[in-house]
């Protein structure tokens, strides 16, 4: 992959010319390409960057796409594609979800906190309130529930009166999801619903959408075969029935070559124990998909 292949990628799925400009480094990269849209109607658009190059890291790349760059995004399903295939994993996404007519408040997420509404394994999280609390103003107020810095946080403020707009009810919930202590799931990127109502008990009232909670990596030391498979086939599936395709190898080849021989590390032994069954094991891979 080089830059201008993935630019061009990126171009496709987007509508309009993309355009990477080099202009210094960023968080340690030596080289960030800041990537412009230019629209049909004239516009020119900031949509993120790409980052790479440093010795501290390590060959990696880093993709940013801001909130523009996102809404101009036409094909998630692709850009997931692209990024299984690459390994690459998501250090940072947020999930935003608008009440225009004020279906949702601030004031109704701050009665939600109070009630432990947000509760997540026996505590609330901490609350933290900036703006126009106590005296009107255009600005508007904004609360955060949790802390960005342990990985997962929620900001509701009044997005109307943030644009100038001091009548408005909209109200913004936004979800901020870090990679500390968690893997963001790259499935996030084609179902964003079901890890904004899975972030906190009291969001999966507000959209009608399976919650897919993200657990941190303290919690899920352990994890099933049966959902290591289904990822398994998920991400490399394709990959599976390419190589028998292209080279002719057969099944049994393909596996023992892959294989290692070792118990996974994150891998519960107590659900593998003596007597599990082949179909016992398709059938919790099958309820996985569901």
């Amino acid at each position: 992959m080089t830059v201008h292949g993935l630019v061009r990628f990126i171009g496709e799925l987007m509508p309009g010319r993309l355009v990477a400009t080099l202009d210094g480094g960023l968080f340690g990269f030596t080289e960030r390409h800041r990537l412009h849209l230019h629209l049909n109607d004239g516009a020119k658009v900031e949509v993120g960057s790409i980052a790479l190059g440093g010795e501290s890291q390590i060959g990696k790349w880093l993709l940013q796409l801001n909130g523009k760059g996102c809404g101009m995004v036409t094909d998630w399903e692709s850009v997931q594609e692209l990024l299984e295939g690459l390994g690459a994993a998501i250090s940072r996404v947020d999930l935003a979800v608008d009440f225009l007519e004020g279906e949702y408040r601030v004031d109704d997420a701050l009665t939600l906190y109070d009630t432990g509404a947000f509760i997540n394994r026996g505590r609330n999280p901490e609350l933290d309130t900036q703006g126009s609390w106590h005296e009107s103003g255009q600005k508007g107020r904004t609360m955060y529930i949790g802390k960005l810095k342990h990985g997962k946080t929620l900001c509701v403020y009044e997005k109307g009166r943030q644009l100038g707009m001091p009548e408005s009810d909209w109200t913004r919930f936004e979800v901020r999801l870090g990679n500390r202590d968690r893997v963001i799931p790259l499935s996030v990127l084609t179902n964003p619903d079901a890890a904004f109502v899975g972030a906190y008990p009291a969001l999966r009232e507000m959209l009608e959408a399976a919650a897919l909670e993200i657990p941190t990596q303290r919690e899920e030391t352990k994890g099933s075969l049966a959902h290591a498979l289904y990822h398994m086939r998920r991400c490399f599936g394709a990959h599976a029935h390419q190589a028998m395709e292209a080279t002719g190898c057969s099944a049994g080849d393909l596996i023992e070559e892959v294989r290692v021989v070792r118990m996974p590390r994150r891998l519960d032994p107590s659900g593998i124990g003596a007597g599990l069954a082949w179909p016992e094991l398709q059938a919790q891979m099958e309820r996985l998909k569901s």
